[in-house]
Formats: structure tokens, sequence, C-alpha cells
């Protein structure tokens, strides 16, 4: 490289950061507004399958004669289809752009939801769920990349909140619909159930495309900095309309722009990635350790009957509203790794105690704090990820975290029928509390500061470390 090369590249990195700080510094506006209720809106219908399939198992297995190891292979079919959806899905993310993964992975996770419903046995539903899990995870993995990159550095946190107050309102709906419509429809009211989430992930898509702008440090990583500024310009017009707006904030300049293979070469990005992932791998197995098994704990362990312990989810799912208002609270005031590690701890105490516990009041209470301390580390998790990597390898960086944490729920159903077999309901819980705490350590002291700061401030201290 000549020195015009680097002439060049340095003013398109200079030009770069002054988009990204003139982004950072805008008001929450009406733009912002939209965008998240785009998102959420996307989200709920992506937890909507999930969520759906936990509780129509028993109507699946009554009304298409699968076995329970059939079912219990389609379930995971849709892991493995999220572990590739997260790498594939974030890879063409930072080759094609952040809204263009989002609108065809949620194409994607629709007809996948449509090809469950339409399944006439097993190996096409086993293809089905796949598909599903590919749409879905590509499309969470673009979407938390897009508020990363898109909302104002100072409310990333409180937008990630909101964008998580999707499962807050899928879970009691989806747990209503099974306890209403699942006994007293017909055989097929399950499938008619998948072709509703279906339908709706292929209304919002073209929402997506014709309401959300590509993303501007997207724009700026691909070399296309006049796109990206023509972004923000339109958002400062209508943010100057409102009054002045502050000086955007000077941010760090890396010296030259680094490729993807680059990247991928430093240790730095790699050890961050490899802790992060770890960590989120400890949560995950965690939750679906404790979420996964509970309804079974519910009834083989503390001899509930099914429709008690499907109550007693019930008022976990109501209990759970409380969540992204402590996440609003607390996620931009808070540095997220010391969130990650001090909500670790404090959901440890009562998955122990819904173990050991054999009062029902006290199970109830336990499991329902439980429920609300793991959502805000999901929360924490959601927002940290993407802003732990630079931008040219967000997606695929991500991707790969995201993936890493879903093995842990693929293991969590083997995993805890071998721990409940061997120990117990206390063996498990114990594990599921240990999981979140153990891994997310080494996140504490090895994960980097991201509360509150630039991207770009993150990304050139990981580098300037490395270095």
């Amino acid at each position: 490289m000549d020195h015009s090369d680097n002439a060049i590249t340095a003013v398109r990195t200079r030009n770069a950061a002054d988009v990204s700080a003139r982004l950072d510094r805008l008001p929450v506006m009406v733009p912002h507004i939209i965008w998240i209720s785009i998102l959420t809106a996307n989200l709920m219908l992506e937890y909507y399958d999930n969520a759906l399939f936990a509780y129509i198992v028993p109507a699946i297995k009554e009304n298409t004669g699968l076995s329970l190891g059939q079912i219990g292979l389609v379930s995971s079919a849709f892991f493995v289809g999220m572990i590739a959806g997260g790498l594939g899905g974030g890879r063409l993310s930072d080759r094609l752009g952040r809204r263009r993964v989002l609108v065809w992975a949620t194409v994607l996770y629709s007809c996948g939801a449509l090809a469950t419903a339409l399944a006439p046995n097993f190996e096409l539903m086993l293809v089905a769920r796949v598909v599903t899990g590919i749409g879905v995870q590509a499309a969470i993995s673009a979407l938390l990349v897009y508020i990363a990159e898109m909302f104002p550095s100072k409310t990333r946190g409180r937008f990630v909140s909101i964008v998580t107050s999707a499962f807050v309102i899928v879970s009691p709906v989806v747990a209503l619909l099974a306890l209403v419509m699942i006994p007293h429809g017909g055989p097929d009211t399950w499938r008619h159930l998948f072709a509703v989430g279906g339908v709706a992930g292929l209304l919002i898509a073209p929402v997506v495309r014709i309401f959300m702008p590509e993303s501007v440090r997207w724009h700026a990583s691909r070399g296309q900095t006049d796109k990206g500024a023509e972004i923000v310009e339109n958002l400062e017009a209508r943010a100057l309309r409102r009054g002045a707006l502050s000086e955007p904030e000077a941010l760090p300049e890396a010296g030259t722009e680094l490729t993807l293979r680059q990247l991928f070469r430093n240790k730095r990005v790699i050890r961050t990635i490899a802790i992060v992932a770890s960590g989120y791998f400890g949560a995950t197995l965690g939750l679906y350790l404790f979420q996964n098994w509970a309804l079974y704990v519910l009834v083989d362990g503390f001899k509930y009957t099914e429709s008690d312990a499907y109550g007693i989810q019930l008022i976990w799912n109501v209990v759970y509203v409380v969540t992204p208002l402590f996440a609003l609270l607390a996620m931009d005031r808070v540095e997220r790794k010391n969130m990650i590690l001090a909500a670790s701890v404090i959901t440890a105490v009562p998955l122990v105690v819904f173990g050991i516990s054999t009062d029902n009041g006290v199970v109830i209470v336990s499991g329902g704090i439980a429920g609300v301390v793991t959502g805000l580390i999901v929360t924490a998790y959601y927002v940290y990820i993407p802003e732990t990597i630079p931008t040219e390898a967000r997606g695929l960086g991500s991707g790969i975290i995201i993936s890493i944490g879903r093995v842990g729920g693929a293991v969590s159903g083997v995993l805890g029928a071998a721990i409940y077999g061997g120990w117990g309901r206390f063996g498990l819980m114990a594990v599921a509390a240990a999981s979140y705490v153990v891994f997310s350590i080494a996140v504490l002291l090895y994960g980097p500061r991201t509360t509150n700061r630039p991207l770009e401030g993150v990304a050139a201290e990981e580098l300037s470390a490395a270095q």
C-alpha cells in the first residue's frame, strides 16, 4: 500500500468515525421508536414459535403418532438450526447488511413455521424445525447488531430492554393458549397456532424493509460512508427541529481498516469472542436446565398435577413482566459485565432454593424470582455481545458467540435428564446455578467494558491492547 492509499484509508476512517459520533449524539426520536417497535414485534414472533413448541409437545405426540424419541429429535433440530443460523446469518450480515439479513431471515423462519404446521410426517417436521431455527437465530443476531449500531450509545441497554419485552408479552399468551385452546380444540389446533405465527412473520418482513434503514456503521465498514452520512443527515434534520445538537464526541481512529480475515487472526478479538461465548454458554445452559425442566420437576419431583404445574408456570410468566422494567432502570447505569456476574450470583440462590424446597409457597416464589433474574441476564448478554466485537466482524462474531450459547440449549435435554436421574431436582438446580456463576467470572475478569461507550472506542481499546 503506497502513501496515497494510506491517505485515502485514513480519510475514510476519519469520515466513518465522524458519522458514528454524529449518530451517537442524537436524542431519542420518533424513528428510534418506530424501529424498536418493529424489532420488538419481530422478536415476539421468533419467541412465539420456540415457546409454543415447548407447550404443545403432548398435542403433537397425541395427534401425529410420533414417538417420544422422535419428538426429542425434532426439538433438538431447532437448536441445531439456531447454531447454523447464528454462524451463517452473522457472516451474511457482515457481507450483505444487517437489514437485508433481518428481512430474509424473517421470511425463512416464517416459512419454517408454516412447514411445521403442514408437516405430514417426522422427516419433514425435522427439516421444518431446522429451517425455522436457522431463520430465528439469523434474525435475532442481525436484530441485536442493528440495535447496537443504530441507537445512541447511552441508550443501547434500554432499547434492548424494550425489545426483550417481547418475552414478557409472548410468555403468558402462549401459556394461556396452551391452557385454553389445546385441550378444547381439535387435533389440528397446534398446526393452526404454528400457521398464525408463520403468516404474521411474512407480513412483518416487508415492514422491516420499508421502514428501517440499513445500519450506518455497516455502510461505513463497507466504505459506503456517503450512504451512512445521508441517513445521519436526515436524522439530524429531524433532531434540529427540537433544538440545537451537542458537538459529536471525538472517537478514536484505528489508523488502518482491518479486514474480517485480519480481525479473526487478532488474538485479542479471538480471546474476547472465546470469553464472552463461554459466559453465554454457561448462562444458556443454566437457563434451559431450569426453564425446560421446571414443568417436569413440578410434576415428577413435587408431585403436582399437570394442571397445577401449568398454573404455576402461568404465575411465573405473569411475574416475569417486571423483568424489562428492572432492565430499563439498570442496564445503562451498571457496567454490563458487572451486572452479568451480580445477576448470576443472585439467581443461583432461588435456583438452589427451588431445588430443595418442599413448601408450596416457596416453590412458587423461588421459581418466579429465578425467572425474573435469569431474564435480566439474557438481556444483559443481548446488549453486551455485539458491543464487544469490531464493526467489520460484528455480525459473524456475535453469531459465533450466540451459536456457542445455543449449544448449551442443545445439550440441556440430555444433560438435564442425566443429572435429574442421578442427583434429583436439587442436583439439577445446583448445576444450573453453578453454570451461571462459574462461567460469568471470566467475563467479569477479562471481558471489555462497554456501558455508555461508543462502539469504536471499545474496538480501539481492544485492538490497541492486542498491539
